[in-house]
């Protein structure tokens, strides 16, 4: 499970360039952390870690080379530990992250990072699962006081449209998220045992070496789910 803050950090937008145009062009992107920015999102990564069986979370940083937003990052996340007490936490860097992703992805189960390092941690992720076509995201609002988005992590893909090779399990898989999110965990559950008999069966598109198409994955999920009826 991978959590990423995405309201503020490294894309905040703040920034700008000067003498542009000139040999002294410069050109500066701030990123912003507030205490109550990082606070939300480590409670919540703690609280995931905790609902999860071996309770264990990797907080990912760069506190080394990055001396102020990811120092408070570290110390916020180090306050927030003391509150979850059943949860076993560790810190690493970024780049040591990816190391370990790779070679030893049976020491990590949840991830809490900052917008720049999961989005790109994310996409690691989801190589290492196979294809980016498989992966959710869930764009969630800890407090529910706003709605929360749902969407695989794969772009508009513009290079494939019309061929018909999408992959639509990531669809399935962040669907499947938004029915949890709203307390259907049974319909959720129900919704991924049908995608993973598809794909148990080796109805797979292109990216995953399969020989079907978009079409013929979304039409064996619908018989499995029409089986459940």
């Amino acid at each position: 499970m991978l959590v990423r803050e995405n309201s503020e950090g490294e894309y905040s937008g703040q920034g700008g360039r000067s003498h542009v145009g000139q040999p002294w062009e410069a050109a500066t992107e701030v990123a912003m952390f507030t205490r109550v920015g990082i606070e939300r999102i480590m409670r919540f990564a703690f609280e995931v870690a905790q609902s999860r069986p071996r309770k264990l979370l990797t907080v990912v940083t760069k506190s080394n080379s990055m001396r102020n937003g990811m120092v408070l990052w570290d110390q916020v996340a180090a306050e927030v530990a003391k509150d979850f007490p059943d949860v076993t936490w560790d810190k690493m860097l970024v780049d040591a992250m990816t190391v370990r992703m790779v070679a030893k992805p049976q020491s990590i189960d949840t991830i809490v990072g900052t917008n720049l390092h999961m989005d790109i941690l994310s996409d690691l992720a989801a190589a290492l699962a196979g294809s980016i076509g498989v992966a959710p995201s869930s764009n969630l609002d800890p407090t529910r006081k706003n709605p929360s988005i749902f969407e695989p992590v794969h772009g508009s893909a513009f290079d494939i449209t019309g061929k018909g090779v999408a992959n639509p399990v990531a669809t399935f898989w962040s669907a499947a998220e938004m029915l949890s999110w709203l307390g259907e965990k049974e319909a959720a559950k129900q919704l991924m045992d049908c995608v993973e008999k598809v794909c148990a069966a080796g109805i797979l598109t292109p990216d995953l070496g399969g020989t079907s198409n978009t079409q013929g994955v979304v039409d064996a999920v619908k018989k499995e789910i029409e089986r459940l009826v």
